[in-house]
């Protein structure tokens, strides 16, 4: 008699793998259908056509709330136990994201919507959106009114709340008061003309529709907007300034310390106490401090950082005389590497990659430069670099940036992620954008394989790196020191000063950024590099001589972008298989 017990177990584990597996493959579409709801900016990146844009309500955030609740209801009649690899990232992924999503509610009193950081929102939607839309038909017309007028509404909302949460004890910081004046002022003044539509855009409207499409955007600017840019001005001249407090940090306002830690678990991607980050991060920016007096000891150089920093920004070496000297520089480390790809990963993306100049209008607004995806039109991946103020730009960390930016960094990441067709759209569209600790944690971890590779012998590349690393790793401290442990701006600007090459106004303009703009986000850099570290050692650890970094990264990089908690287990599964 055969026995066949084996077989109907394998048969029906397999049945229970597919019905399960099809049950989070709808659920990630229809929180990906729901995304693209409630977001104009993946709508659009979609090329589907935006209907409505939020007025960034408290009601709006309550419904985000109660969708993730429905759907963490639905993830749990799942069995998630039968899943194969695939679904169960897009299971965990899902859970994380909803978890986070259930406590929108909360959040929005956390947020001030009228920092520089933030309030430009309303500029980039009317220029990403409304600044795209074709205006060939009536239609167009109404729905271009009707985008405009959620545009307002949203701007309308920013009094209404600044007022509710004053009366929590929430108060923009009086440190901070200037510069968030400025940039409403700026957003009242650019605004309008960005709403207002061209000629050359409405060649195909009749008369009929072209004048009702002026006369309704006039009167929307006139009647609503500008009046509600005002109500903010008027709230921050007025009642921000009588109430603002002297210090800046979330922290010293009602509920603040345990919104800071739950922000910062949501930057982490993982569980981390705000406590321990702070302290990881004066023993990170010490280690640093001291490799780099190393360097400068192998140097031959007997004086201080500061003097050696001086010595640096002296050297003509180290500050190309062009763009293309720039992209010659950018183009030579890139050349160090490739050799040693193969050593070290299994799997690259199919799109080849270069650097290339910003637009030079694009440059006054960005402090550095940015990766940008492989598009139809242009099949690369290109680091786009800031080719501006060349004799104050340093290229000391060029190679460290280059290795970020392009490879094995973002580009290895993103360009396979959007390669990857088995990925349902609410990863492989939304994941990359909101877990900055994977992104950047990623980019941070490629960068510190220079080390090992060898790529980092010369001393000036080599201090270049650690200068980058310690930009990075002082985050963790002024950050956490602001907003959860009482430190002052001031505190914050002399120990960022005194452990960055920033100028003074980049290190006023990234204290309130960490205080004020957006607490705990620019953890992740630093959170998300220490993770990859430290899992990689772990793995080593447990798999000994069958350890093959190479395996490693597929197993991490792979997927693509997740929380840090869904990589550990993944490391962890991979180990003990």
């Amino acid at each position: 008699m055969t026995n066949d017990t084996g077989t109907d177990h394998d048969a029906t584990t397999a049945a229970a793998d597919v019905t399960a597996g099809a049950a989070v493959a709808v659920l990630a579409e229809d929180v990906w259908q729901e995304t693209l709801r409630r977001v104009p900016y993946f709508a659009s990146r979609a090329g589907q056509p935006v209907e409505a844009m939020p007025h960034a309500t408290l009601e709006e955030a309550e419904e985000r709330a109660s969708f993730a609740r429905g759907v963490l209801q639905r993830l749990d009649g799942i069995e998630t136990t039968a899943l194969g690899d695939h679904d169960r990232d897009t299971a965990a992924y899902l859970r994380h994201a909803m978890t986070e999503q259930v406590g929108a509610a909360d959040a929005w009193w956390w947020s001030c919507d009228v920092t520089p950081y933030r309030i430009r929102a309303v500029s980039l939607d009317a220029t990403l959106i409304l600044g795209t839309m074709a205006l060939d038909h009536a239609d167009d017309v109404d729905r271009y009114v009707t985008l405009c007028d959620d545009l307002v509404a949203a701007v309308e909302t920013m009094p209404t709340k600044l007022r509710a949460q004053a009366q929590r004890g929430w108060h923009v910081p009086g440190p901070a008061l200037a510069r968030v004046t400025g940039a409403v002022h700026g957003q009242r003044g650019a605004v309008p003309d960005l709403l207002r539509v061209a000629d050359d855009r409405t060649a195909g409207l009749s008369d009929a529709d072209r004048g009702r499409l002026r006369d309704g955007v006039e009167a929307l600017l006139r009647d609503r907007l500008l009046p509600a840019f005002d109500a903010v001005l008027d709230h921050l001249s007025g009642p921000a300034r009588e109430a603002a407090p002297p210090d800046v940090g979330i922290g010293q306002f009602p509920g603040g310390e345990e919104a800071y830690q739950e922000l910062v678990n949501r930057y982490a991607t993982y569980s981390i106490d705000a406590r321990e980050v702070h302290d990881i991060g004066l023993a990170d920016v010490a280690d640093l401090t001291e490799r780099m007096a190393a360097v400068r000891r192998t140097a031959g150089f007997g004086g201080d950082e500061a003097a050696w920093a001086a010595t640096l920004r002296a050297d003509a070496r180290f500050n190309a005389d062009s763009p293309e000297g720039v992209a010659t520089t950018y183009r030579r480390h890139v050349a160090a590497i490739e050799p040693l790809i193969d050593q070290y990963f299994s799997v690259l993306p199919e799109a080849p990659y270069d650097v290339r100049r910003l637009e030079p209008e694009l440059e006054p607004g960005l402090t550095y430069g940015h990766y940008e995806l492989p598009k139809p039109d242009e099949p690369r991946g290109l680091y786009r670099f800031n080719g501006s103020g060349l004799d104050t730009r340093s290229q000391l960390n060029a190679a460290a940036i280059i290795f970020h930016e392009l490879i094995p960094g973002h580009h290895f990441h993103l360009a396979r992620q959007a390669e990857n067709a088995s990925l349902p759209k609410i990863r492989s569209e939304v994941a990359p954008m909101v877990l900055g600790a994977y992104t950047e944690g990623w980019a941070e971890y490629a960068a510190s394989l220079g080390f090992e590779m060898g790529l980092y012998d010369d001393p000036w590349d080599h201090y270049g790196a650690l200068i980058h690393q310690r930009f990075i790793a002082q985050r963790l401290v002024v950050d956490t020191g602001m907003n959860l442990l009482g430190w002052s701006r001031d505190r914050a600007r002399e120990f960022m000063a005194a452990n960055t090459m920033e100028s003074a106004d980049q290190v006023a303009s990234e204290t309130l950024r960490y205080s004020v703009d957006m607490p705990a986000q620019a953890l992740g850099y630093r959170l998300g590099f220490r993770r990859f570290t430290q899992l990689r050692a772990e793995a080593a650890a447990a798999l000994g001589a069958a350890f093959d970094v190479r395996a490693y990264h597929e197993v991490v990089l792979g997927p693509g972008s997740l929380p840090l908690a869904i990589v550990a287990d993944n490391v962890a599964r991979w180990t003990t298989r």
